[in-house]
């Protein structure tokens, strides 16, 4: 199986108030190069496929109409852009893979291609996209570019992609870098040309900035969970990063988005997909439910909510709480929509069952649809399960809380896997690049 581990730059991420645990050096890391270094070789040492970046644009402030809940709970903010970690974690790494998350929506697509084909480069071909069109309207308020309704944004992350990847794969032959000193030349001109593209959302003439590097077109993920996100996923990702509700309600989604990448004419066993899980995990039941209670007293309800709301583009504390969510739900995201109908399929969710779903703690179950929790063997067995029955490829484990998940995940659970011959115990030297581990899985 592959296996991401699932990270962001800021101090506590995805768990709202995890920056308390006793063991956590996040809160602090984050923002240190020793911090990043240390956790790449740590997962080098696991053979882990890739370090996934999460990130945003803006800040959270739609719930209570306002970003001091967001900013009191660390939701995302403090934040430092994580492509800034990347070129220090693979110079002291060979093997491990970076995934960084990158907005088609406040990026010019000439600049995307360049840094990416940087990444690429001081990688050595270790790189990929986590292609995102960004929810926040509040990064509008901050300059970063005109907000976009939810379609409109995907449709503009389709011509993004012709234009970067034209700039990647189509400026610049294999043997345009000649370095012919007698000549004077270091790169054929001849052999570089512009891409003209002329389109509804760009105008970029070319070339390209930098020369072909190793993987040319980092590798592609794509995390959109509406029938439009998955449609564009379909057709682009190489990685697909997934919520799926348990195995065997998962296993139909799986399926349909490998028959929708056969519509558009792709090999639907060349997508990768990987289950985003939270993880968490004990060597024995005793201690497992000692993490389940630390879970419970950790929760914060309040970041929670701040974050959930800025993710449905409404706010909870706006509305009646008879209010059926169906009648307020924004344009902005639709993910949400579909995970309460995936959750609930017959029932008519209302703003207080949403405000109870989103701030309550929930005690861990080894039995959980989504969380991997329990001992070593059981999350284990939990893993083999995910596989078989949904279809899944691997992982990209959440780990909770950050710092002791990140060791549980590396010092217990990779060597039950490894011992049952589900994950590698050494990186492949003929796979030198990230696209090549998948391709050749």
């Amino acid at each position: 199986m592959h296996i991401n581990v699932f990270t962001q730059c800021s101090p506590s991420p995805q768990f709202k108030g995890f920056w308390r645990h006793r063991a956590d050096r996040t809160a602090t890391g984050y923002r240190s190069l020793t911090y990043w270094v240390s956790l790449a070789r740590k997962l080098e040492l696991a053979c882990v496929d890739a370090l996934f970046f999460a990130d945003v644009h803006g800040v959270y402030d739609v719930y209570e109409g306002s970003w001091a809940p967001a900013v009191r709970h660390a939701v995302q903010i403090p934040s430092i852009d994580p492509v800034l970690v990347i070129p220090a974690a693979a110079a002291v790494t060979e093997h491990l893979g970076f995934a960084v998350t990158y907005s088609t929506t406040y990026h010019p697509p000439y600049e995307c291609a360049r840094l990416f084909s940087s990444l690429d480069h001081l990688t050595g071909g270790r790189i990929a996209w986590n292609i995102v069109t960004s929810y926040l309207s509040s990064a509008t308020l901050n300059g970063l570019g005109e907000y976009l309704d939810h379609d409109d944004r995907y449709d503009r992350a389709d011509e993004y992609l012709q234009v970067v990847r034209a700039l990647w794969e189509d400026s610049w032959d294999d043997d345009a870098v000649v370095r012919d000193p007698d000549s004077g030349t270091f790169a054929d001109p001849d052999r570089v040309r512009e891409i003209g593209h002329k389109g509804r959302w760009f105008e970029v003439r070319g070339p390209h900035q930098c020369e072909p590097s190793p993987q040319r077109t980092p590798v592609l993920y794509q995390a959109g969970a509406s029938a439009r996100g998955l449609t564009f996923a379909a057709q682009h990702a190489e990685v697909v990063f997934l919520t799926l509700p348990d195995p065997a309600g998962g296993a139909p989604q799986v399926a349909a988005l490998r028959r929708r990448a056969a519509e558009l004419g792709r090999d639907p066993r060349s997508i990768k997909i990987l289950q985003g899980s939270m993880v968490m995990v004990g060597e024995t039941r005793q201690e497992a439910r000692r993490r389940a209670e630390e879970y419970v007293k950790l929760w914060d309800g309040e970041g929670q909510l701040a974050k959930w709301c800025g993710w449905m583009d409404f706010d909870l504390a706006a509305f009646p709480g008879e209010t059926p969510v169906s009648e307020i739900a924004s344009k902005g995201s639709h993910s949400f929509v579909g995970f309460l109908k995936r959750l609930g399929p017959e029932r008519e969710w209302t703003v207080d069952d949403v405000r109870y779903l989103v701030s309550t703690a929930r005690r861990p179950r080894r039995n959980s649809p989504v969380t991997l929790f329990g001992t070593v063997e059981e999350v284990a067995d939990r893993m083999e399960e995910w596989q078989s029955v949904a279809g899944v490829d691997g992982f990209n484990l959440i780990p909770c809380p950050t710092t002791q998940g990140i060791d549980d995940i590396c010092d217990l659970l990779i060597p039950e896997l490894q011992r049952r011959g589900l994950f590698r115990t050494a990186y492949d030297p003929a796979q030198v690049t990230l696209r090549q581990r998948y391709t050749s899985s």
